[in-house]
């Protein structure tokens, strides 16, 4: 019998290290969103057909509560000799008794995802062990459309690597292939409300539309990308580092500099201005309007893009 805690946002890695650890087995899967403890228990009692170990997999641990957790820890001090459990989730207190359990009759291991540069030097890496050459640059631009989800990333390298074959990627290959995410899509809308490209951001709004996004999601959106940049906008006006700002916000640095850039574009008065059109809309989208949902949230469009800005 094993246990594994694997803890961490490098959702790639815990991939490969379960495939690891799995070494082929069957694996009887369970997410602690819908799962109990007493299931996961009741599976790694369960003899193997085969006779070659239960393999067991909890993912977001985070999911349970401290009671449910308890039954774990109780699990593990008697458990299966013929079982392997691997508990995955983002972190678990420095004081849980289900780490303190773990660390004790098992292994942790922590794979927190590269940032900033090390993402973008993870990328042409992985890239180049798979024969594709991609430029930091394109790189670059890959990481911002996925929003920095390094399991995205690996689908769309690899995408890119069997239309490229063993060429180099450009950017040009990048915008036919791998469509922006949502949260790639609102930074650019908000580029052009922030900017006053009110033709950009009406052909954005379709765009969100088109993709199924409904009127409140994308209001829910634009909000807080604009709390963001006015919260951006007076850490930055205090010459706080990007670094550190990143931290305070709670955002990748790659989203740290895109509100730093839409920050320096937005006076305090536009801000405000702003964000009362966004309450405004909230308002009527939430029945304060008589006017159709879409139809309002184009007017806010319009008002949010009054006119360019220098």
């Amino acid at each position: 019998m094993a246990v594994y805690l694997l803890l961490g946002d490098d959702e790639e890695r815990k991939s490969r290290g379960i495939e690891r650890l799995r070494k082929s087995r069957q694996t009887d899967a369970f997410d602690a969103s819908d799962a109990s403890p007493e299931a996961v228990v009741s599976a790694c009692n369960s003899s193997s057909l085969f006779g070659d170990g239960t393999f067991v997999l909890l993912k977001n641990l985070d999911a349970w509560n401290a009671a449910q957790k308890a039954k774990i820890v109780a699990y593990l001090e008697n458990p299966s000799e013929d079982a392997d459990l691997v508990l995955a989730g983002a972190k678990l207190g420095a004081r849980e008794k289900l780490l303190a359990a773990v660390e004790k009759s098992g292994e942790v291991h922590k794979f927190e995802s590269p940032k900033g540069k090390a993402l973008t030097k993870w990328a042409t890496g992985h890239a180049k062990k798979i024969g594709l050459e991609l430029p930091e640059d394109v790189a670059e631009d890959l990481i911002e459309r996925c929003s920095g989800d390094k399991m995205r990333l690996v689908n769309e390298i690899e995408k890119l690597s069997l239309y490229v074959g063993e060429g180099t990627a450009t950017v040009g290959d990048v915008d036919l292939l791998c469509p922006p995410d949502i949260q790639s899509n609102i930074f650019t809308f908000v580029d052009a409300l922030v900017e006053g490209r009110r033709g950009k951001a009406v052909e954005m709004l379709e765009k969100l539309s088109s993709n199924g996004e409904a009127p409140m999601k994308i209001m829910v959106m634009v909000r807080r990308q604009f709390r963001l940049i006015s919260r951006a906008s007076a850490l930055f006006g205090r010459g706080v580092p990007r670094s550190e700002a990143a931290k305070d916000l709670k955002v990748a640095p790659f989203v740290a500099k895109k509100l730093e850039e839409q920050s320096r574009k937005l006076g305090e008065r536009d801000l405000e201005h702003a964000l009362s059109l966004i309450l405004d809309l909230e308002r009527g989208l939430k029945g304060g309007s008589h006017l159709d949902d879409e139809l309002q949230v184009e007017l806010a469009v319009v008002g949010l893009s009054g006119g360019e800005r220098r």
